[in-house]
């Protein structure tokens, strides 16, 4: 007897297997050099929407983690956040790291930047009046630094342990360079040279020069228009009224002997 087997088959539909959507980032910091308290721009792009948001993590040289954040890129595949260089965590100076991350992990971008840390305070005593400079330096330390109201400058004395660079902030109130109530380029020496430099940083209250030096230069000098508060109108009307009535005494005193 012939038996036939009827054999069922199953088809299962194939279905074409994706990849999951990828996203190429990029990322910048606005300038290349921070000092604590400074504010940090940190931008960049994104190739697509993932309707997440990006990691930040910003390490120090060593590093450890200083911070933590997180950003959403906009309609047009840009993001941007600010925030502040500096905190207990940034103990370190030197070079530190942003990375960021998209999607993926595989999906990273990363830049760096120099951290210059707390600068540290310098009082400079001008007619019995305090003022307070800060400064970093590379390659060297400061030994003083000494006004000099005649000529409306500022020693900065040095003991270099090479070729490097002074980043100092000073007050207006201390010394400043303007003309017709316009700022102007200060004038800077080393060892009385003239030399070139760069400034980096300017607001209402102060200035703040980038000056290299060489490993035999021993002072830096600063020169401006103003050094310390000039007379003001008021002091100055008070200064005349009373070499007036000085004049108009000895004027009078000098009659009446004659009479």
């Amino acid at each position: 007897m012939l038996m036939i087997s009827i054999v069922s088959l199953t088809i299962i539909p194939a279905f074409a297997q994706t990849n999951p959507v990828t996203a190429s980032i990029t990322v910048t910091t606005d300038k290349s050099t921070y000092s604590d308290g400074d504010q940090m721009t940190v931008s960049g792009t994104v190739s697509a929407q993932l309707n997440i948001p990006i990691s930040i993590v910003i390490r120090d040289p060593s590093q450890n983690i200083v911070l933590l954040g997180q950003v959403s890129p906009n309609s047009d595949n840009m993001y941007s956040t600010t925030v502040t260089a500096g905190g207990s965590l940034w103990a370190a100076s030197g070079t530190y790291e942003v990375d960021v991350t998209y999607g993926s992990k595989d999906n990273t971008a990363k830049t760096t930047f120099l951290f210059t840390g707390v600068m540290p305070i310098v009082p400079i005593t001008v007619q019995g009046q305090t003022y307070n400079a800060t400064y970093q330096i590379t390659n060297g330390k400061v030994l003083g630094m000494i006004p000099n109201t005649d000529t409306k400058s500022l020693a900065i004395r040095i003991q270099p342990s090479g070729s490097g660079t002074i980043s100092i902030t000073l007050p207006r109130s201390l010394i400043d360079s303007k003309n017709n109530g316009q700022d102007t380029s200060f004038v800077v020496q080393d060892d009385g040279v003239p030399t070139t430099f760069n400034e980096t940083g300017t607001n209402s209250n102060s200035r703040t020069l980038a000056i290299p030096f060489g490993s035999n230069n021993a002072q830096i000098t600063i020169i401006g228009t103003q050094i310390v508060p000039e007379f003001g109108t008021i002091a100055m009307l008070v200064l005349t009224i009373a070499m007036m009535s000085t004049i108009l005494y000895f004027r009078t005193r000098t009659q009446h002997q004659i009479s």
